[in-house]
């Protein structure tokens, strides 16, 4: 399954290990070191200027305007087609 994340974007379900909320990046060290080095490999998209998530997957980090909350939803009601 496919879900629109936004920007134009669409992500392979089962290659999304995580979806977090955009706030964490205010307080997580961490997962501001992993969106750094994806940054430096060029594997970041989506803009960053109205994200209000996160999604980490297999290859890549993407920028979404969707909150976590519609991302989730989206995925499910793609699961009962």
């Amino acid at each position: 399954m496919f879900i629109y994340i936004g920007n134009e974007l669409v992500v392979e379900s089962n290659r999304i290990i995580a979806i977090l909320d955009y706030a964490l990046t205010e307080s997580s060290r961490r997962l501001n070191e992993v969106i750094d080095k994806h940054v430096q490999l060029e594997k970041v998209y989506g803009s960053e200027t109205d994200a209000k998530a996160i999604i980490i997957t297999m290859d890549a980090i993407y920028y979404s305007p969707f909150s976590t909350i519609t991302l989730k939803n989206r995925d499910e009601i793609y699961e009962t087609f």
